[in-house]
């Protein structure tokens, strides 16, 4: 009896298993979306299980420009397997796409399966192009701002300790599809710092939104250069070192100010900032306790002070020029569109004059005595080749008439008649050939030499 019910369950065990290798072929179609835009496009996944060997194939009807998949696909170990197969449809006009499979596939056990299905998806006309370039919010954390926000009021700002070093700037638009700039963590300055946010919509316009951050000074020291007012810096830990300084401090109105000071030029720098939050650099004069706004001009080679023009050279006029931002003195050639600065060499302290060429802002320095001597030598130079041309041109003149009259021939007079023939004859060898030119080789000759003449005088002009 008991050997009888293992034999029972063994049966119904080997049915079970049996049963399960033996799992049909089943295969089912899914959609990235239901519903897409007219020029998106759109993937569709028919997935098959339970399968040693199936053909698939996948096609597409509808507004798309269309997809389809068409393959046998058979597992390498003849045991089933599961496949995944996707397509991606591009919509076009509108309307909807339908994406339909057929599926012939056997398992193991050579059960045959026919699928099918299909997924609709809809497609919706193009959508317009945003144009909304409107924040929702802006601020500067852990601050309020002055006005309170108004998303049709573009600056505001905000006042904060002078210890603060950095804050960040926080803003959101109001569209989805709009791009935003200039937000996130900033560095600020004693004095005004103002920042812009911009927001630019779908359609590419662009909206500013500016926010000024005070960081307040209890006692600010205010100064005058020219006409202009400026604000002292009393921290300068955001602000490069100029070249060829170092750093060190003075005391103005009992405070001890952050200053830059060099050997070279003499120069002492302080920092300071103009009305608009511009930061400069100033030439501190402490005996006179004066000021000069101080400027740096670099080239490839050069790094230059510019200073004022006290005396005029003959030759050129004084004017002013352009460089920058900055009008600085200048010379101006009389009979060119030539300039001269006067500056200071930073790096080794000395002062000369220096051609500036605007087009690519760069410096020759100018020595008047090695132009000079310059010039006199290509005048001696001129003179030597135009001598020398002179005397190639005579010559070839000479030769010239010698070959266009041709050698003349001298009748032999009788001698008396103790001269022999032999004597005759050592007498006509004595007597030269004339050299015989054509006329077009003496004058190729010519114009040999007058070309390079002229070629000279073109070099020194």
């Amino acid at each position: 009896m008991k050997k009888f019910k293992l034999l029972f369950y063994f049966i119904i065990c080997f049915f079970f298993i049996k049963n399960v290798s033996a799992a049909a072929p089943t295969a089912s179609i899914s959609v990235s979306s239901s519903s897409v835009t007219s020029g998106q496009s759109v993937t569709a996944y028919v997935k098959v299980n339970n399968f040693t060997t199936a053909q698939i194939k996948i096609d597409s009807a509808g507004a798309t420009t269309g997809c389809s998949y068409n393959d046998i696909i058979q597992s390498d170990t003849g045991e089933n397997i599961t496949k995944t197969i996707s397509v991606t449809c591009k919509a076009s006009g509108q309307g909807v796409i339908n994406i339909s499979y057929t599926v012939t596939a056997l398992n193991k056990n050579y059960e045959q399966a026919n699928l099918s299905g299909s997924k609709s998806v809809s497609v919706n006309p193009p959508r317009e192009k945003d144009t909304n370039n409107y924040l929702k919010s802006i601020g500067v954390s852990g601050y309020t701002l002055t006005p309170e926000f108004n998303k049709d009021v573009m600056e505001y700002s905000v006042e904060v300790p002078n210890t603060v070093d950095k804050v960040t700037l926080e803003a959101s638009p109001e569209s989805g599809y709009a791009n935003i700039s200039g937000i996130g963590e900033v560095e600020v300055n004693e004095g005004t710092n103002t920042f812009e946010i911009k927001v630019t919509s779908e359609t590419g316009v662009e909206r500013i939104y500016k926010i000024t951050v005070n960081v307040k000074d209890e006692n600010p020291i205010n100064i005058n250069i020219g006409n202009d007012e400026y604000t002292i810096m009393k921290n300068l830990k955001n602000i490069e070192t100029p070249s060829t300084y170092e750093e060190t401090t003075v005391k103005i109105n009992d405070f001890d100010i952050p200053a830059f000071y060099s050997e070279t030029s003499g120069f002492t720098l302080v920092g300071v900032k103009d009305n608009e939050g511009k930061i400069f650099f100033a030439i501190y004069n402490e005996n006179d306790n004066t000021y000069e706004l101080y400027n740096e001009n670099t080239s490839d080679q050069l790094m230059l002070y510019i200073l004022p023009i006290t005396e005029e050279k003959n030759g050129f006029i004084k004017t002013k020029i352009q460089i920058g931002e900055v009008s600085y003195d200048a010379l101006k050639a009389e009979n060119a569109d030539s300039y001269l600065v006067y500056a200071m060499d930073i790096v080794t302290g000395k002062r000369n004059y220096y051609i500036y060429d605007a087009s690519n802002n760069s410096y020759i320095l100018y020595n008047e005595n090695w132009i000079r001597n310059y010039v006199d030598q290509l005048e001696k130079y001129k003179i030597g080749i135009l001598g020398f041309g002179g005397l190639c041109i005579f010559c070839l003149i000479i030769i010239t008439i010698q070959a266009v009259k041709g050698p003349k021939k001298k009748k032999a007079k009788k001698t008396s008649e103790n001269v022999s023939d032999s004597k005759m004859e050592e007498k006509k060898a004595e007597v030269p050939s004339p050299t015989k030119l054509t006329n077009e080789e003496a004058m190729k000759k010519m114009d040999d030499v007058t070309k390079m003449i002229e070629d000279y005088e073109k070099t020194v002009a």
